[in-house]
């Protein structure tokens, strides 16, 4: 049995890159991006103001003031604002020359005779700086990060149609065990619905990947060999729930041997997940889970996820939350980094859920993270900063 840290090197070190690709804009969210993306242009591209109202010299805020045209959203001004004069703004429209103040239409006095004055108090001038956000040429996304839905934004803002991004890994499914009935069935007698192959597919599209089903392999060697041999012919990565363990029963170790994979190790000091088996071929990748869902969940964000960035050459990292524990935390044995569920309080604390083991599942729905118990610790007092990690 090996640590977490070196199961997790060893998983990330086994990673390898897929190839490129160009997707438009339509495409690109929630892809990794291989190359940074640039500024066509300053934005703004001009001075701009940030309110409706007067664009002015500061130096006649005093003054009474000629206004000299009306300059809406999307039209450039015609005049120059000169002293004693002033030009009728709209929010985001061009600043006109002359002018470096632009005070709002609630601090203004529209005179009898059509001129204008200011009533408020001079503080800030109102007018967001051409190149204020992002010069021409500067990078405004870098490579190595997963396009978010405000990166969209950013992308059609400097005319970024097109993004070369890394083609999605194809990651095949299949659950193990006899007992095992799809969701639809009603299960009889022993046997229990397949929740690990649903949930699973649900995070590799999370992921960014494209996820494929092949079923429920029955514990025969043959059963799952068949199943095997398909999904890796027609995947990158393969996730096997089940059969992993040291039971009479738990074969999809010596499968993999069988097909020629080499097994960089079957147990590690970790709960929920110590049988995680984690093996390699050539430009594929195997990840034996195991067969309760809390632990196949987990797994799969601390380890699997962590392969699939790799994989995409995204180099960020989850991130990672200190914060103050909520409760008093103990446990009996503490030989193994363990993860339970959590909730955030309003005060910002985490406090741990109801939580019986890896087959309670439900323990996560109600769940914001998992807090990480270092090996070695059995006790956490209340108040004590825990590592938090959003699931």
């Amino acid at each position: 049995m090996i640590t977490f840290e070196e199961a997790y090197r060893i998983v990330t070190e086994s990673s390898f890159r897929l190839g490129k690709e160009v997707v438009g804009l339509a495409e690109a969210a929630g892809r990794a991006l291989t190359l940074p993306v640039k500024s066509d242009m300053d934005m703004p591209p001009w001075n701009k103001s940030a309110v409706d109202g007067y664009a002015c010299r500061h130096a006649d805020l005093g003054h009474e003031l000629t206004v000299l045209e009306t300059i809406a959203a999307g039209a450039m001004p015609e005049k120059e604002v000169t002293s004693g004069t002033c030009s009728r703004i709209m929010t985001g429209a061009a600043v006109p020359a002359g002018a470096d103040y632009v005070f709002m239409l609630e601090n203004s006095e529209e005179l009898p005779d059509g001129r204008v004055r200011f009533t408020g108090r001079p503080g800030n001038d109102n007018i967001a700086k051409a190149g204020e956000d992002i010069m021409k040429d500067q990078t405004v996304l870098r490579a190595g990060r997963y396009i978010r839905p405000q990166d969209i934004a950013v992308l059609a803002s400097v005319g970024a149609t097109r993004v070369t991004v890394s083609c999605r890994p194809h990651v095949g499914v299949i659950s193990t065990g006899n007992e095992l009935v799809e969701p639809d069935h009603v299960p009889a007698g022993a046997q229990i619905r397949n929740s690990n192959s649903s949930q699973l597919l649900a995070q590799i599209a999370r992921s960014g990947a494209i996820g494929r089903y092949y079923g429920i392999a029955r514990d025969e060697e043959e059963s799952i060999t068949e199943l095997m041999k398909k999904a890796l012919a027609e995947n990158d990565v393969l996730l096997i729930s089940g059969g992993v363990s040291f039971g009479d029963f738990d074969l999809v170790p010596q499968v993999m041997r069988s097909l020629g994979l080499k097994i960089h190790f079957d147990q590690v000091a970790m709960q929920p997940g110590k049988p995680l088996t984690f093996c390699t071929g050539e430009k594929k990748a195997v990840f034996g889970l195991p067969g309760n869902p809390v632990s196949t969940f987990v797994q799969f964000e601390v380890m699997v996820r962590a392969f699939l960035d790799r994989m995409a050459g995204v180099t960020e990292h989850a991130p990672v939350l200190q914060m103050p524990i909520a409760a008093d935390y103990s446990r009996k044995r503490a030989e193994r980094l363990s993860w339970i569920p959590c909730t955030i309080t309003a005060a910002g604390e985490a406090m741990p859920v109801e939580y019986h083991g890896s087959a309670h599942i439900t323990s996560l729905s109600g769940a914001w993270g998992v807090i990480t118990v270092p090996r070695g610790q059995s006790w956490i007092q209340k108040g004590e900063t825990v590592s938090v990690r959003q699931i």
